[in-house]
């Protein structure tokens, strides 16, 4: 689940309620990968800057009519059994009210392509090196991309909250699942040029320098990197759309 989502928006907090609940009734059935992206998430004084370039492109690709907002597997909303958030802009997105609706439709889905993947960290040169494994239970004849992706808990940020009486403010606030980079190329991931039929198996090793920081650590900025709050995040889509299975691994 794509969860897009800003600090300067009072109902973001009521999302990330939402979206953890799905979490919590579903252990290991989903993953969140939440990318600040959009007008309320440019960054200004001490709301923190958690934007990246790969999630303003999802940002600019759902087209969201409001925030927070959400997709499932990049899915078309009909196909889930929902509505799209405003079909004029997008056919993928939705409001928070229907995530949970969505959910229980995508866990009925097959996947054709099962995911492991191992994720190690080596302190002196802060290199990461994650090693993915597909194996793929059904044939694919439109093109997949292997997209892997950095995720960062408990950062602290000022955050917009219409939870918060009067100064509908929270300080402190705890954003989860934080889209930091992506170790895959580009916005979209690597294409895979190997074949995808049935009983195919693919293998790729990415390495990634982790930088102390990103955007710098002052209450504007967006937080300095904790490597036991990383997570490693690797899903398999058709193209930049329908995602076809995720995997979220800890770090080594």
């Amino acid at each position: 689940m794509e969860l897009t989502d800003i600090v300067g928006c009072g109902y973001s907090p009521d999302g990330h309620i939402r979206a953890k609940a799905i979490l919590d009734a579903n252990p290991g059935k989903f993953v969140v990968l939440a990318t600040h992206s959009g007008p309320f998430a440019s960054p200004y004084y001490g709301y923190g800057d958690f934007t990246t370039t790969q999630g303003e492109a999802i940002n600019l690709q759902s087209n969201p009519a409001g925030y927070p907002s959400g997709t499932i597997n990049r899915m078309n909303c009909s196909e889930l059994g929902v509505y799209p958030m405003d079909a004029s802009r997008s056919l993928i997105l939705m409001g928070r009210g229907y995530w949970s609706t969505a959910a229980a439709k995508v866990m009925t889905l097959p996947a054709p392509v099962n995911i492991g993947a191992k994720a190690v960290f080596a302190t002196a040169t802060r290199l990461l090196t994650v090693k993915v494994d597909l194996y793929y239970t059904a044939t694919e004849t439109v093109a997949n991309n292997l997209n892997v992706s950095l995720l960062q808990d408990k950062l602290l940020s000022t955050q917009s909250d219409y939870s918060v009486p009067s100064t509908h403010i929270a300080y402190n606030y705890e954003q989860n699942n934080v889209l930091r980079d992506m170790l895959s190329a580009g916005n979209w991931g690597d294409p895979i040029i190997e074949s995808t039929t049935a009983g195919s198996k693919v293998t790729k090793t990415y390495t990634y320098t982790v930088p102390t920081d990103y955007h710098g650590t002052t209450s504007s900025g967006g937080g300095a990197v904790v490597i036991s709050n990383l997570n490693v995040v690797v899903f398999v889509t058709r193209g930049q759309l329908e995602i076809l299975n995720t995997l979220k691994v800890s770090i080594q």
